[in-house]
């Protein structure tokens, strides 16, 4: 009874399922991998064993009783090949008695008894299975040999029942071959019998037991024992030698016409072939395989030539050859030379078929994925649209495709089988057991690269057809059926009516098994035979339409084979039948034996790339007495790493395929095998695998995006000068196909779902930021030359996160830097890179480096004062870690070398763009701190010891003394300077330090000033400035953003957006455009006042000297303006270095104290000069300068070397000094002078001038007053005003209030306020951190 869904409750749930076949459930991920389905459904159902065979009258339903005994003996001899297989020894486990005094050798003996009996117990179910299994056999070979018609030399036995007979031979045979192979039975059983012999005496039954112990031993003891009892029952069978050939000759048809699908089905065909020659031949010349005439030997020598080595279970194979040569009567001359040659391996081998494999290959998945597609498109279309291709050409196709993965799983196995017989016996391998000389060690790069490949082919073809297969399976099932029925409705037919109608008395059985044909498998359009049609009286012949029903409805298992059990003996009478009748039989044979592979697709599919023996190696465990083998030595790990390794960038597409393998091994283990131990050691296995896997991959993954952004950071010129001079195309991104396999989120081993894309964001994170630590690592291990290399290791690892972000779910690279960087802990956050450049600057960069003006670098002095730095030890080289190769690496490093020997603006660019400006002020704060510790700690107490040393008269000497005069006087006066022992370790050696640390803070100045314009200069468009109008813009009360591009379009076009709400989705995302908007022009619009960092710091050093600038400003002049002939001011303390360093060298070798020092000294000197007010006096009396003063006022220079050398190097500092000062006064220039006017003294004797004041005292008042009203309505006085001070002299006013937090400079005394007379007392500094006042 059908049911309309449109008129019924249930056409809601038609409609919901019609919604859920439309539904995506498969996302746009290319598949890598074999298809695993969550749910088995085998949709033509084999279990039945023909139990339904009394719905079918033939005369072969009671063959099918012995069908039905067979199959299951089969299933019963699948247990204990299993059992056998993976037998593993319990007595290695077990306590021995190792003496016959031992106390507790009862326990041990029961202890043993106990664990060994149920092993034992399935030994002999084992021995006696094999004895029910040969009666059986030799029961069906007397029944077929009481059938044999010598004259017409055939039996009573169709082909299915000869099949399994093949596959009985085939369970025999292997049995005895494992229990051969098996040793570990022996050893079992040896202390069995042991701990029996010793409780024989507390059980029951011993005699019984003794005599079944002793059969057991006997039968695991003799090898092949199985196939002696075998030939022996065979043997007392008469005409056994003429049945035994019929099996044969159908091994070899079948092998001849492929008529086979399953790879297990061939080699069980080549397997049986010479067991059965062995088990006819004798050593008595009646049964002699030469001499029977039902055996044709060169066929069967040329089977064997071209299959010499077949699989027989798991890791185990045979040679045919080895088999057929225990027969007594074996000749070498029929049977030919040995065939384990190289030409053999021409076969056996993948890689030499592999060309016409791949293209086999693309053109079946061409065609086959055409024909499904268009299936579709035309079900798409309606349920009633014809099909694009004809049924049995479907049909055709998908047949095609088994055959297909049936050849090439075939040539895997047998590859397998042959490399297990020809190990590599090379005695250079340092091979452990032997199982590496036979997988490890036994498959070049080539084959293994083949062998991927062809796997890859096997299982994604077997994936298509078997996705395809709901599409597929009712257009197979209704071609089987419309095919069935029109060679019974119409050939058939036919055939009877004219085998009637020729034969009306004669031959009735043949009748009788043709009508028993047509029973079993008609299905009439009508559910009845239709009357026959009566001919014309015109015309003889009758006109039929035969109607056959359109059924998706094929032949049970048992009506199958009862169908082909009936055609084939129909065929077998052949000389009845005509030649055309005889062909139809022949044509629907050769299609209808491969209907059961079709009617179950997906199990076929499955059996047939069934590659689990790939990895089992229970044979070779045995044999090498070991647990378990290293994943190394695992093949489908092999093929794997062999991926991960090769160059050739197509197999990583095929990385899965391989790793695949451990799916059909653990479906082996759990449902044929039934062997949990072995599921856990695969799974286990696979566990290791899948986290190598993961490490290398992610390595690999890394490699190449980190290649990738070195590729593209390198200079492209640069680039392309190495690549025609030393790379040739290395310095490029190596090719790779990661696009396909870095987008798997769901692979699926061995049941569980694994998101690959996820696990592999997982190790790119914390790759990352092992890259970020290495880098950073390596320059705390280095000096400041570094910081270069860091920032480019830097920009390279942060374009290779931006990379791997196009594929990969990863955390920001700020919040990763942050956190390497340890710039966001709770201990600290200034960050490990800023901490380790302020270690540097203070304790290497300060001390150790000599400053060039001209080229405005600083570079490592020859020889150094300090202690050598003690910094972390440089990691381990990683080439990955630099720039991912060793070509990139060493182009890169020729780059980096060019800012390894100096530190100059492109370092401190490169500190600026790393650090930031929001770390800079600690980087500042810290350089001014160690100039403060400095001037305090070490050079006051030097100054201060020095100045107490200096002559007692520094008076220049006049003109008429010459060049050597003068030069001679001082050279006399500052000797003891000269001699100073810590002259140059802490003196000078301070004053370079703080000059490096002054012309640092220069070049961060300017470099700040060089960006600020650079992003200015980018950012000038969208505030509107340009440079016509830049010059036109005044202050103005209105806000200027207002009138802004970026902000000004912005806010029209919001509320242009808000007049019509209909066209905005999203008002709140407009108003925080304009906001944004808004927060960007304020942040880059240039502040109108003119911010310095280096005039800032200049102050904040001015205010630093208050602590020491009472002490260097000396005494008061004796005449109350300035002492000419000695002084205690640091000026003359500094001429006297000056003059010292200027000092000629008495050895050539030995370095100068400019080379030592650098400008950087200079610039030292310089500034505490130009702080302390004291430049104009400085270079009115400095010794150097009066020396070069008198050389150029003399009328005949001095001829003399040292001399020459002195005015060379008394010049250069001259030159230098001037270059300093003109700097120092462009940021911080001296306030305008003191008036002072001074009188010519009373007599011609005064020794010293007299102030005297221009204006009347009343004036003098006058100007007292007025300065004190300014000093109460300003916080600050400047000190640089002008001050008119009269004889008496007027009190100096009271210090500025402290403005920074610093404590107030102590007051000045009265001589500070009335010594100068073109100097100055610097104003105090604005407190630290604001914008300074634009320079004067």
């Amino acid at each position: 009874m059908s049911v309309d869904p449109k008129q019924s409750k249930i056409a809601d749930v038609f409609e919901r399922c019609d919604v859920l076949e439309s539904f995506p459930f498969h996302d746009d991920q290319s598949e890598i991998e074999e298809q695993s389905p969550s749910i088995g459904y085998d949709a033509y159902d084999k279990s039945l064993n023909y139990t339904d065979r009394g719905a079918y009258e033939t005369q072969w339903s009671e063959e099918t009783i012995g069908m039905e005994k067979m199959e299951e003996v089969l299933k019963q001899g699948d247990s204990f090949i299993n059992m056998v297989y993976t037998y593993r020894s319990c007595s290695k486990a077990l306590p021995t008695v190792k003496t016959a005094e031992q106390v507790n050798k009862t326990q041990i003996y029961e202890g043993n008894f106990e664990v060994l009996e149920p092993e034992i117990k399935k030994l002999k179910d084992f021995m006696y299975f094999q004895k029910d299994t040969i009666k059986l056999f030799c029961d069906h070979i007397k029944k077929l040999a009481s059938t044999y018609d010598k004259k017409k030399e055939t039996i009573s036995a169709s082909e299915s029942f000869i099949n399994y007979l093949v596959r009985i031979l085939d369970l025999l045979a292997i049995l005895d071959a494992l229990k051969n192979m098996k040793a570990c039975l022996n050893n079992d059983f040896s202390f069995f019998k042991r701990a029996t012999g010793f409780l024989r005496k507390q059980m029951s039954g011993t005699e019984d037991q003794t005599q079944e112990n002793h059969t057991l031993y006997l039968f695991l003891a003799n090898q092949n024992s199985i196939t002696s009892s075998l030939k022996l029952e065979l043997h007392n069978i008469d005409k056994f030698d003429d049945i035994l050939p019929m099996i044969v000759n159908q091994c070899a048809d079948y092998l001849e016409q492929e008529k086979y699908i399953l790879p297990s089905e061939k080699h069980c065909l080549l397997r049986v072939m010479p067991f059965v020659l062995f088990l006819i031949d004798e050593n008595d010349s009646k049964h002699n395989i030469n001499k029977n005439k039902n055996l044709n030997i060169s066929r069967y020598a040329k089977i064997f030539k071209k299959n010499p080595v077949v699989p027989l279970y798991g890791d185990m194979q045979i040679t045919l050859e080895s088999l057929v040569k225990r027969s007594p009567h074996f000749d070498e001359k029929a049977w030919g030379t040995s065939t384990l040659d190289s030409k053999s391996a021409l076969d056996y081998e993948i890689i030499h078929v592999l060309d016409q494999t791949r293209s086999l290959y693309n053109e079946y998945m061409a065609r086959f994925a055409n024909m499904v597609n268009e299936i579709r498109a035309a079900k798409a279309r309606g349920p009633k649209e014809p099909l694009p291709l004809a049924e049995s050409d479907i049909q055709a196709i998908t047949l095609m495709g088994l055959r297909i993965l049936s050849d090439w799983t075939s040539r895997v196995l047998q590859q397998s089988a042959w490399k297990y017989s020809k190990p590599n016996n090379d005695p250079t391998i340092s091979a452990t057991f032997d199982y590496e000389r036979v997988v490890k060690f036994n498959y070049t790069k080539e084959e293994r690269t083949a062998l991927v490949q062809l796997i890859a082919m096997i299982k994604s073809l077997a994936s298509l057809m078997m996705k395809s297969e709901t599409l597929l399976q009712p257009i197979l099932r209704k071609t089987i059926h419309q095919e069935l029925q029109e060679f019974v409705q119409i050939n058939l037919k036919e055939t009877i009516k004219s085998f009637v109608k020729n034969n009306p008395k004669k031959k009735d059985n043949i009748k009788l098994e043709m009508s028993q044909l047509k029973n079993i498998s008609v299905d009439w359009f009508s559910g009845f035979e239709p009357a026959e049609a009566v001919p014309n009286k015109k015309s003889k012949e009758v006109e039929e339409k035969v109607q056959i029903p359109a059924r998706a409805v094929p032949p049970s298992p048992t009506q199958l084979e009862l169908i082909l059990t009936l055609v084939s003996s129909l065929m077998d009478k052949k000389k009845d039948f005509s030649s055309d009748q005889y062909r139809d039989f022949e044509a629907f044979s050769s299609k209808a034996f491969f209907y059961r592979y079709l009617l179950s697709l997906s199990s076929s599919i499955i059996s047939i790339t069934d590659l689990a023996d790939l990895w089992y190696r229970e044979f070779y465990l045995e044999l090498n007495n070991r647990v378990q083998f290293p994943i190394e030595t695992s093949l489908p790990w092999i093929l794997t790493d062999h991926i991960l390794e090769s160059d050739d960038p197509s197999l990583i597409e095929h990385l899965f395929y391989p790793l695949g393998l451990y799916n059909d091994t653990a479906q082996r283990a759990l449902l044929s095998l039934n062997q949990r131990f072995l599921y856990d050691e695969i799974e286990a296995e696979l566990n290791l695998c899948f986290d190598q896997l993961l490490y290398k991959l992610s390595g690999k993954v890394y490699t190449h995006f980190k290649t990738q952004a070195s590729s593209i950071l390198l200079d492209k010129p640069y680039k392309t000068q190495l690549e025609l001079a030393h790379f040739n195309g290395k310095l490029h991104t190596p090719k790779s196909r990661f696009d396909v396999l870095l987008r798997q989120k769901h692979i699926t081993l061995l049941g569980r779902s694994i998101d690959l894309c996820g696990l592999l964001a997982q190790r790119q994170n914390n790759t990352i930021r092992q890259n970020l630590d290495y880098a950073i690592s390596r320059f705390e291990a280095c000096d400041l030359t570094s910081i270069v290399e860091l920032e480019t290791q830097i920009a390279n690892i942060k374009l290779t996160h931006k990379l791997l972000s196009e594929y990969f779910d990863i955390d920001p690279f700020e919040s990763i830097f942050n956190e390497i960087n340890e710039s966001t802990s709770l201990v600290s956050y200034h960050g490990r890179i800023v901490l380790h450049i302020i270690f540097e600057l203070v304790a290497d960069f300060a001390p150790n480096y000599t400053f060039n003006s001209i080229t405005q670098r600083f570079i490592k002095a020859p020889y150094t004062f300090t202690e050598e730095l003690k910094r972390d030890a440089l990691p381990k080289t990683n080439p990955v870690f630099l720039f991912g190769n060793k070509y990139l690496n060493a182009a890169y490093a020729n780059s980096i070398e060019l800012y390894k020997n100096f530190i100059g603006v492109p370092h401190i660019q490169s500190i600026l763009r790393i650090v930031g400006k929001k770390n800079l002020p600690l980087i500042v704060a810290e350089v001014l701190r160690n100039i403060e510790i400095k001037i305090t700690n070490v050079l006051s107490p030097y100054v201060s010891e020095l100045l107490q040393g200096m002559p007692a008269s520094t008076k220049l000497p006049i003109y008429d003394y010459g060049t050597e005069g003068g030069y001679g006087y001082f050279q006399l006066k500052l000797k003891d300077i000269y001699i100073y022992p810590d002259l140059r370790p802490e003196v000078l050696q301070t004053f370079r330090e703080l000059g490096n640390s002054l012309v640092f803070m220069n070049l961060l100045d300017q470099v700040i000033t060089q960006t600020d314009s650079y992003n200015f200069a980018k950012a000038a468009p969208f505030l509107g400035i340009t440079p016509e109008t830049w010059k036109d813009l005044e202050p103005s009360t209105e806000d200027p953003t207002l009138q802004s591009p970026l902000y000004s379009q912005l806010q029209k076009l919001a509320q242009l957006l808000e007049s019509r709400p209909e066209v905005a989705k999203s008002s709140q995302s407009l108003n925080d455009m304009v906001a944004n908007a808004w927060r960007a022009d304020k942040f880059y619009r240039p502040s109108e006042q003119n911010f310095s960092l280096f005039k800032s710091v200049l102050q904040r050093f001015s205010s630093i000297l208050n602590i020491v600038r009472h002490d260097w400003s000396g005494a008061p002049p004796d005449n109350g303006v300035i002492c000419v002939d000695s002084s205690t001011e640091f000026y003359r303390l500094w001429s006297a270095l000056q003059f010292v360093i200027c000092w000629p060298l008495s050895n050539e070798n030995d370095k100068s104290f400019h080379e030592l020092f650098g400008d950087g000294l200079m610039w030292a000197g310089c500034s505490l000069i130009h702080f302390l007010g004291q430049q104009y006096r400085f270079e009115l009396f400095d010794f150097c300068y009066h020396i070069l003063n008198v050389e150029e006022a003399a009328a005949v220079r001095s001829d003399k070397p040292a001399l020459k050398n002195f005015f060379k190097n008394a010049q250069i500092i001259k030159d230098i000094n001037n270059q300093i000062f003109s700097i120092l006064n462009t940021y911080c220039p001296p306030p305008p002078p003191s008036n002072m006017i001074l009188s010519p003294p009373a007599t011609e004797q005064a020794e010293q001038f007299i102030v005297t004041t221009t204006v009347e005292e009343q004036s003098i008042q006058q100007q007292q007053q007025q300065q004190q009203q300014q000093q109460l309505q300003q916080s600050t006085s400047n000190s640089g005003s002008s001050l008119s001070l009269s004889a008496a002299g007027a009190p100096p006013p009271p210090p500025p209030p402290s403005t920074n937090g610093l404590p107030p400079p102590p007051p000045m005394a009265e001589y500070e306020m009335s010594s100068s007379i073109d100097d100055f007392a610097p104003p105090p500094p604005p407190p630290f951190g604001m914008p300074p006042p634009p320079p004067m």
